[in-house]
Formats: C-alpha cells, structure tokens, sequence
C-alpha cells in the first residue's frame, strides 16, 4: 500500500545504506533530518555520490551536528522537521563502527567502539521515551505523539537460522565476532523493548556490502523471518536468502521503495542478496 510523504530521521547516514535510502528520500520530496557528526560531509556524499541537487538538500534536509550518544542532538534529530509539535515518521539507523585488526588469537578484528549499535538504539529508545512522557500534557503542543516506525541495519548471521553460506560460515564469525557480537545485542535490545518505543520495526540483515552501483529489486533476493517469532506464528517464514554480498546502494533503494513508501515489513527480518 502506498503512503503520504513521511519525514525520516537518518542515524549513521553519511554512508552505507541509510545514506542511499536518504538520497532516494529526497529526491522523491521527503522531508528528512539526519545527525551527522560532520555536516559537510555528509552534504558532499550526497551530492557527489547520490547526485542530490544542493537545492534539494537545503529545502528537505535538515542536518543536526552531533554524536549519537548525544541526547540532546538526538532528540533534534527525532523531531518531526516538518511540524515541531511531532516525532518523525520512520527512524533508519545504520550506525557502526569498523573492525581493526590486532594481534589476538581471541579476537582479531575488533571494533573501535564494540557497543556502538547498541547503544545508538538504548539513546534513541531513551529520547524516545523522553518525548513521550513530556507530551503528556505539555510536548510541545499537549497531544500525544505518534510512535515512528524503526529500521535497524544489521548483518547475516544474527538469526534463528543459517544465513551465511557454509564455505565462508566459520571464517565469517570468527574474524567477524566483535561486529557480530554488537549487531546481536542491538536486535536483542530492539525485539525486547520496541513496542514500548516505536509503532514497530525492520531490522536489514545484509551480508557483505559493497560500493557498487544500484541493479535494482530485480537483481536481488529476499528472504525474512519474524523478529519476534511469537507474535505471528501462524504465518510461515521463508527465512534467509543466503549469499555474499549486495551494494550498500541496493539496500537503501530497497529500504525506500518497501519500508518508506510501502508497508507489510513491519516486524520482520530482511534478507537482500543478489
């Protein structure tokens, strides 16, 4: 089904998947904010790497400076641009850090910062809950706000099921670990407590991204299982489509033409690989 325009807020959009996913919302006249910790970068990949006209991205974006552990940034960020008196639409968060190596048979590969996911959501989850209590009664204009709908990005190998193909599963979680590790305590924490945050959610579990350019919904495959199998069980799963790798301009195109424009996702955990 297809909806009205929605305002968006954008964690971790500078690149990766959010940031496409923010492109495409733009160029179709979404009005969007994002937290950046460095706001001209961010206006220089998109219009240099998703060819946004600068025009659009000073009419439609509005780019909040700060960190993700930040409160008050965040809470900047989660507030509709469009109508102060609401919380946005739909939250995309694809914040993470990136693995370095070290001399450790334990852990090779470990994250700068190795709860970094997580805690973008326990912030975003606690200004969300900031919000709503203030709306009662005086947020900003004394009405209850609406609860957004959340899309998490996270990785192959965090579900019920193997995701990963057998000739590189052993390798992938070892040398992967740390990564893995933070991505599974972020879903634990979104399928635990989102009902008391968000309307619902998507968590993207992608496998390798790479910097490729878009081929579109026809070249990928998608496969999902619920997020929390309990609440729907009498609707069957196909579970993984498993393989290596998707261009991090695939999913977001993906992520904006199902989860912002369309519903029926809601709750579950997607797939995308060519």
């Amino acid at each position: 089904m297809t909806s009205s325009k929605k305002t968006i807020a954008c964690f971790g959009a500078t690149g990766g998947c959010v940031g496409a996913a923010l492109a495409h919302a733009l160029k179709n006249d979404h009005h969007c904010t994002a937290l950046a910790r460095d706001p001209q970068k961010l206006r220089h990949a998109l219009t240099n790497e998703h060819d946004v006209p600068a025009s659009t991205i000073e009419q439609l974006l509005t780019i909040v400076e700060g960190d993700v552990k930040d409160t008050t940034a965040v809470t900047r960020a989660l507030i509709s641009p469009s109508n102060p008196d609401a919380i946005v639409d739909i939250i995309l968060s694809g914040i993470g850090a990136y693995p370095t190596f070290q001399f450790s048979i334990r852990q090779p590969f470990p994250l700068t910062d190795p709860t970094i996911s997580e805690t973008a959501i326990q912030t975003i989850f606690q200004v969300l809950s900031g919000l709503y209590a203030a709306s009662k009664p005086d947020f900003p204009s004394g009405k209850a706000v609406e609860k957004p709908l959340l899309v998490a990005i996270s990785t192959a190998g965090c579900g019920r099921r193997r995701s990963v193909p057998l000739s590189i599963y052993l390798p992938y979680h070892y040398f992967l670990g740390s990564p893995l590790a933070d991505k599974k305590r972020m879903e634990a924490l979104i399928q635990r407590d989102y009902a008391a945050h968000v309307r619902d959610f998507v968590i993207m579990r992608p496998l390798f991204l790479t910097e490729g350019e878009a081929k579109g919904d026809g070249a990928i495959r998608i496969g999902w299982e619920w997020g929390v199998e309990s609440i729907k069980p009498n609707v069957n799963e196909p579970g993984p489509a498993i393989g290596y790798s998707i261009s991090k301009k695939d999913v977001g195109l993906w992520i904006f033409t199902n989860l912002v424009t369309q519903s029926g996702w809601e709750g579950k955990c997607v797939y995308t690989v060519y």
